[in-house]
């Protein structure tokens, strides 16, 4: 399983007990936001507004909450992953042919990692600059995950008068490789509710379109002989349906790439996806490919 403990932090208002309105807003905004990731692993968007996936909503389902923890608000949140046939990755070499594979991502560590990730665009993108988000800054959250509901969830704890802070930390289950660059904690403090409010008042008002980016780790790098271009094969969610999508990528790029996928690093892809040979979906002129966790602010 993995695991999310959620701390729910105030130095004088919780010591061993929390006031009982407190811990009931902390679970409940919880299930949203574990429901809002859930829809957003699925496909991306910045409003969810009711369409919640069947997909998501089945990890919710399965979720268990472990009991509380001794000390401020600490309540763990259990994702059992489907059973999975464990695939350690591979690599051959050649003269003519470079090839390395792995096994895709479960779609219950996708949701957690999902979780992960937009709790760090949340505080990188839209909390820390001193400026209210942009548009531009929005398309860059929504593509990590993010959502109004998901906002909107995490403000509600925030604004909370017992809680200074919200820290998740994240404990990865050992049968599937963790994604290692993901953060293990993210804290956010109270007075950020404001531009998280913010910045759901937004999503609600600006359509955000994702359809050009997608997310997803590295399952297969194929190189042939001295081509200057190389293949990257990225398992992700597209239109409500797993997918392997082929990424086309000059060479520099294509060893970069061999990098991160020892790294276990997920990746960001942003570019037209068509169809080729065998009606494999592919990206042959990507316009971005790097790690996700890579919180980089779009250029205005």
């Amino acid at each position: 399983m993995d695991v999310t403990y959620l701390r729910a932090a105030n130095d004088y208002a919780i010591t061993d007990t929390i006031p009982f309105e407190a811990a009931s807003t902390v679970i409940t905004s919880a299930r949203k936001l574990l429901r809002a990731v859930g829809t957003t692993a699925w496909n991306e968007r910045g409003d969810i507004g009711g369409n919640y996936a069947r997909q998501g909503d089945a990890v919710l389902r399965r979720a268990r909450m472990d009991h509380t923890q001794e000390g401020s608000f600490i309540i763990p949140i259990l994702v059992p992953l489907s059973h999975t046939q464990e695939t350690p990755g591979e690599c051959s070499q050649t003269a003519d042919l470079e090839l390395f594979q792995a096994a895709p991502e479960p779609f219950e560590r996708r949701v957690t990692r999902t979780l992960a990730q937009s709790l760090m665009a949340v505080k990188e993108i839209i909390v820390e600059p001193e400026s209210s988000p942009s548009v531009g800054d929005l398309h860059a959250v929504v593509a990590r995950g993010v959502s109004r509901e998901f906002c909107s969830a995490l403000a509600k704890i925030l604004t909370e008068p017992s809680v200074s802070e919200f820290e998740t930390s994240f404990e990865w289950a050992s049968s599937v490789p963790a994604p290692e660059t993901i953060p293990d904690s993210v804290s956010i403090e109270s007075d950020a509710s404001d531009k998280i409010e913010e910045a759901a008042e937004k999503l609600k008002k600006h359509r955000i379109d994702s359809t050009s980016t997608f997310s997803g780790n590295i399952v297969e790098l194929r190189h042939v002989g001295d081509d200057p271009f190389g293949f990257a094969t990225i398992s992700t969610v597209r239109r409500g349906r797993r997918s392997e999508i082929r990424v086309r990528l000059p060479y520099e790029a294509y060893q970069e790439a061999v990098i991160w996928h020892r790294a276990r690093r997920v990746v960001i892809v942003d570019g037209e996806v068509n169809h080729g040979t065998g009606r494999r979906l592919v990206v042959d002129n990507p316009v971005g490919f790097r790690p996700i966790d890579e919180i980089l602010l779009p250029i205005s």
